[in-house]
Parts: C-alpha cells; sequence; structure tokens
C-alpha cells in the first residue's frame, strides 16, 4: 500500500522552478529587468532618519529589492519602476538620489571588502608559502625540533588558501557584480491614475 505512494519529501525534491520563465513573463522587457515596488508616500522609500539634503532608503524597501535582484540573471540591467502617487519634480530627485547615494555606499562597502580580502589572500599565499619553506628545511635540517606546529601551521594556510581560491572568490566576484549593476540602476515613475 505504502509502496505506491511517493513519499511527500521526495516530491518537494523533484519540485522544478520555473524561475526563467516567470521573469520574462513578469520582469524582464525588451532586455532588461524591470522591478516594479509600489509605494503610498515618500515614507515607503525614503528612511525616516534621514534629513534633508541627505536621505537614505527605508531598511524595509531595501531588503525588498535586494532580495528581488538576486533572482534576475546578471546580463538583464536593472530599472527600478516605482508606482505610486503622483510626485513633485523635487521628490522624485530626492528619492533618485537616495537610491543612487545607497547603491553608490554598497558599492564601495563592496570594493573596500574585496581590497581587504586581497590582502588577506597575499598574506595567505605568503603564510602557505613561508610555512612549507620552513618545514622542508627544519625537515633536511635539524632533527631535534618538533615538526609537528610546522605541519599544523602549514595546513591552516593552506586549507585558508585553497577555501579562499575555489569557494570565496567567486563569492566576492559576484558580490562586485551585484554592486555594480545596483549602482548602475534607472530609476522610473509610473503614477497611479
Amino acid at each position: 500500500m505504502f509502496g505506491w505512494k511517493r513519499s511527500k519529501r521526495e516530491e518537494y525534491y523533484k519540485k522544478k522552478s520555473h524561475l526563467i520563465s516567470r521573469l520574462n513573463k513578469d520582469v524582464i522587457r525588451d532586455g532588461t529587468a524591470y522591478l516594479s515596488c509600489k509605494i503610498e508616500g515618500l515614507d515607503d522609500v525614503l528612511s525616516k532618519f534621514s534629513v534633508k539634503g541627505i536621505q537614505s532608503l527605508n531598511g524595509e524597501f531595501i531588503d525588498e529589492f535586494l532580495s528581488f535582484v538576486d533572482c534576475i540573471p546578471q546580463e538583464y540591467p536593472l530599472v527600478l519602476e516605482i508606482h505610486g502617487p503622483q510626485f513633485t519634480e523635487e521628490e522624485k530627485k530626492m528619492i533618485k538620489e537616495a537610491v543612487i547615494s545607497d547603491a553608490d555606499y554598497l558599492l564601495g562597502k563592496t570594493e573596500a571588502d574585496n581590497r581587504h580580502h586581497r590582502k588577506v589572500f597575499w598574506w595567505m599565499v605568503a603564510g602557505t608559502v613561508g610555512s612549507g619553506v620552513l618545514l622542508g628545511v627544519l625537515k633536511h635540517f635539524v632533527d631535534d625540533v618538533p615538526l609537528e606546529f610546522f605541519y599544523v601551521l602549514f595546513w591552516l594556510f593552506a586549507d585558508a588558501l585553497v577555501r579562499y581560491l575555489f569557494i570565496e572568490f567567486g563569492d566576492y566576484k559576484n558580490e562586485k557584480i551585484r554592486a555594480g549593476r545596483i549602482a548602475s540602476m534607472k530609476v522610473e515613475f509610473v503614477e497611479a491614475q
């Protein structure tokens, strides 16, 4: 009786996504990804902690936006399409400047993180090579020194180096591309009728 039924777990595991067709239907038009969001007023977009002239985006708005950006393939440029009431030109300018400013901060932070990781990478290379050379020299010329510490040191550096090269490097590159896409995004307004 139970042999004929597929388990729910197996059914969930075999479930396939139709993300590309969904994106083509809802988001992508003429080779551009339009990220639509509906707002009721400036408070939905701008942070309540902003001061005039130095606006930043609302945290909830940023989270919603960033979670959606990650679903869109990297070859599509982004357009943030804001649906809402009729804004004055000054309000539109404030929103655009806040988007550009926050995107620029995100890009700058990502670039700083990548510079830091490149420095760490070169220290890992130097540590791996140095501990390997030191281990080889001590092994051939000095017999009465315990080498376990140098083996552990070598493997710690080598493990971190390999993890960076094969796992983390791609993540850092993708974060830079993501931040660059967001920083080059355009903002359009669609007024409610």
